[in-house]
């Protein structure tokens, strides 16, 4: 069915901004976009929809690059004895104590409530990384059922693969995500699928390896790189090397890779990101809340690393995250000039 949304304005995301302009629909797909001048000598069939757009403003949907659709239901939850003093007690005490509690059910409705605070927020695609050790084979194609099939967003699922709960959890965590990857997908043209894994310091070289050996040519993975202070450190306790190069030594830092926060890493390990075109996801309110520091914002950019925005699960409002990321950088840096409208817009369109 066709649909005309009339006399809107329209910001393409970039440099045009049309008032009182139209957007002709057909299948869900835009089809073209017409300014007021164009609209006004359109010649359309009587059964076209049309909508009005006064007052209203359309612009490109969002990407929230990096969340957690299963936390979507910890909002106001209250744990006894709750009180982390570090980025890994928190870890321990919220997040790994609520992903053992998830079953089928509970992964469903957590999706459709994040889906559908995702498309009331404009977000149109969501990169989800996705735990639940007790209820992990099939988990993402409960996802993908509700997000892209029920709610109709694009997204990218993964599975987090850890050694934390042990070799037969972990088993099943590689097994999620090279059946997603290679058979659960299809022809669904909203889903796509990634290869999640935790972060470096709860996998070991032989996990890593195993999943190096899983990974499609064509595929990335979706991962947590030194969002606390203790990624690195543990690497360099363990295996004397720093988190991205451990990372690069499997194959794993490649340009469909995306590398979630990325706070902690040195100059050098920038560089290796930039030279394999791996995205870097930034989560700023996220990052705020845990107190595990302030991203380099100019250090990614500078180095023309693509830096996707992400909320990390704490809701869906990108242009809350994005107003953050501003504040934050100004703050941090104590430069008023910090994180300027072309920055912004590498986060949030580029």
């Amino acid at each position: 069915m066709k649909r005309l949304v009339e006399k809107a304005t329209i910001w393409n995301g970039s440099d045009q901004l049309i008032d009182r302009g139209s957007i002709l629909i057909d299948g869900g797909k835009i089809q073209q976009v017409f300014t007021r001048t164009e609209a006004a000598n359109l010649e359309l069939p009587s059964n076209v929809e049309r909508i009005d757009g006064t007052g209203k403003l359309a612009i490109p949907g969002f990407i929230n690059a990096h969340t957690h659709l299963y936390s979507s239901l910890a909002r106001g939850m209250i744990l006894p004895n709750y009180a982390p003093h570090s980025f890994t007690q928190i870890l321990q005490q919220l997040w790994w104590r609520l992903d053992k509690a998830l079953n089928s059910e509970s992964i469903r409705v957590s999706g459709t409530v994040g889906a559908m605070e995702a498309a009331r927020c404009g977000v149109t695609t969501l990169i989800d990384h996705h735990a639940s050790p007790h209820a992990v084979l099939g988990s993402l194609a409960v996802l993908r059922d509700v997000v892209c099939d029920q709610v109709g967003l694009r997204a990218a699922f993964c599975y987090e693969v850890s050694d934390r709960d042990g070799p037969e959890i972990c088993k099943q965590g590689i097994t999620e995500n090279k059946s997603f990857l290679s058979e659960q997908v299809g022809d669904n043209r909203l889903a796509a699928g990634l290869f999640g894994l935790h972060a470096a310091f709860t996998l070991s070289d032989e996990t890593l390896s195993h999943v190096a050996e899983s990974l499609p040519n064509d595929s990335g993975v979706h991962i947590h790189v030194a969002e606390g202070p203790e990624d690195e450190q543990i690497s360099l306790e363990r295996y004397k090397v720093r988190v991205v190069e451990r990372l690069r030594r499997f194959g794993l830092v490649r340009q469909t890779s995306i590398l979630a926060h990325c706070l902690h890493i040195d100059e050098q390990e920038k560089n290796l990101i930039a030279d394999s075109n791996a995205i870097v996801v930034h989560n700023p309110r996220s990052n705020m809340n845990n107190a595990v520091g302030t991203f380099d914002l100019a250090g990614f950019l500078d180095r023309e690393i693509i830096v996707g925005l992400g909320t990390d699960g704490v809701g869906e409002n990108m242009l809350s995250e994005l107003f953050t990321a501003s504040l934050l950088q100004k703050h941090a840096r104590q430069d008023p000039l910090a994180a300027g409208f072309p920055s912004l817009h590498a986060l949030l369109y580029d």
